[in-house]
C-alpha cells in the first residue's frame, strides 16, 4: 500500500473513532504525532478531520476545515479540492436548514437535475455517509469509502468490492453459518433468507428484492464481466442499495454489540 493510501486509511479509522466517542479533536491529534513528520500536516487527515466534525454536527469547524483543503493550498490533487468545495457547499446549507433530509436516500429527486449531477450528489453523500457508521469494522467501512470515491470512473471495480463488503459483513456478523456450511455466498444467503436471519429479510420481502441478493448478483456480474449497462442511473441506484444495506448492517451490529452489555 502506498504512504498517501496508508494514510487514508488510518484518517477513515480516526474518523469512525472521533465519530463515536465525538472527541475530533483529540483523535486527530493523536493520529498526527504517531506518524512520520511528512505527514503531520497531510491535508487528506484534515479532510476527514472535517468529516468528522461535520458527522457530529459541528458545521462551522467542518467548514474552516473545507474551506482550508479546499483552496490552492490544500488538497493536491484538483479533483479532490473540487470535491472538498461540495462538502464545503452541502455543510453550508446544511448549517442554513436549505436541504437535507435524514433519510438519504430521500435527498434525491431524479427529475429536478440532470444524470450527471444526481450521480455526483449520490455519490459525494454516499462517501460522507459511510463515514457515519461506527460499528462497520473500520477495513470494510475503508474499502466502502475508497471504492466509492471512484466508482464514476471505475464502476465494475467499485460495485465487485461492495459484493465484498457484504460477504465481509456477513462472515462478521454469522460466523457460525459462514464456517458451518462452507458456502459460497449466494447459497449462504439463501439459507440466512430462508432461516429468517439475514438482517436484510422483511415482511413479506421476496429473495430476488433482497439488498444482500441485488449486490451480490450486480458485483458478480462485474467479476464476470458480463455485458452490462454502467449508466449513471444504474450506478445511483446501486449506491442507494449499497447505502441502505450497510445502514441495516450497522443496526444490526450494534444490536449484537449492545445485546451483550
Amino acid at each position: 500500500m502506498s504512504d498517501w493510501r496508508n494514510i487514508w486509511k488510518k484518517s477513515i479509522a480516526t474518523c469512525q473513532k472521533a465519530i463515536g466517542n465525538r472527541n475530533v479533536e483529540e483523535e486527530f491529534s493523536a493520529l498526527r504525532n504517531s506518524v512520520d513528520d511528512v505527514f503531520k500536516n497531510d491535508k487528506m487527515i484534515d479532510f476527514e478531520e472535517g468529516i468528522a466534525y461535520e458527522c457530529i454536527g459541528e458545521f462551522d469547524k467542518a467548514i474552516e476545515i473545507y474551506s482550508k483543503v479546499s483552496s490552492p493550498e490544500g488538497l493536491p490533487v484538483k479533483h479532490w479540492r473540487n470535491r472538498a468545495t461540495f462538502f464545503k457547499e452541502r455543510t453550508e446549507l446544511k448549517k442554513n436548514g436549505k436541504i437535507y433530509a435524514d433519510n438519504f436516500a430521500d435527498n434525491y429527486v431524479t427529475l429536478d437535475h440532470d444524470e450527471d449531477s444526481t450521480l455526483e450528489k449520490i455519490q459525494w453523500d454516499a462517501f460522507y455517509y459511510l463515514h457515519s457508521f461506527i460499528y462497520i469494522p473500520s477495513h470494510i467501512q475503508y474499502l466502502a469509502i475508497s471504492s466509492m470515491a471512484r466508482i464514476d470512473s471505475e464502476p465494475e471495480m467499485a460495485i465487485l468490492i461492495f459484493r465484498v463488503c457484504l460477504e465481509d459483513i456477513i462472515r462478521i456478523m454469522y460466523p457460525n453459518e459462514y464456517e458451518d456450511n462452507k458456502k459460497t455466498l449466494g447459497p449462504l444467503i439463501v439459507k440466512l433468507f430462508n432461516d429468517g436471519i439475514l438482517f436484510t429479510k422483511g415482511n413479506n420481502k421476496k429473495l430476488d428484492n433482497d439488498l444482500c441478493m441485488i449486490i451480490k448478483e450486480r458485483g458478480d456480474n462485474a467479476a464476470h464481466g458480463n455485458v452490462f449497462d454502467y449508466s449513471n442511473i444504474f450506478i445511483s441506484d446501486t449506491i442507494i442499495k449499497f447505502i441502505d444495506m450497510m445502514k441495516l448492517a450497522e443496526a444490526n451490529i450494534w444490536l449484537k454489540k449492545t445485546s451483550k452489555r
